[in-house]
């Protein structure tokens, strides 16, 4: 589990199997989302090379710790069939 915070929010973020660390995450970013008519809680959220996202998905409570935090997810493109 990814996990990181900012804009008052705690996040844990929903990335594809394939990104298994911090460091693989790092390495995908290029930019970062800062669009006034999306959520409070995307502002400021990377934008990683490849990927859809991010996306906000939801609130869930974690098991260890009992703190809210807040779902950000990356997904892969869809292929287009042509």
């Amino acid at each position: 589990m990814i996990m990181g915070t900012g804009n008052g929010f705690k996040f844990v973020y929903d990335l594809p199997e394939n990104i298994k660390n911090v460091d693989q995450l790092n390495s995908l970013i290029y930019d970062y989302n800062y669009n006034e008519s999306q959520r409070d809680e995307l502002q400021g959220q990377p934008k990683l090379l490849g990927f859809n996202g991010p996306m906000y998905n939801g609130t869930k409570i974690l098991k260890s710790t009992g703190e809210e935090v807040v779902i950000i997810r990356y997904e892969l493109p869809k292929k287009q069939e042509v």
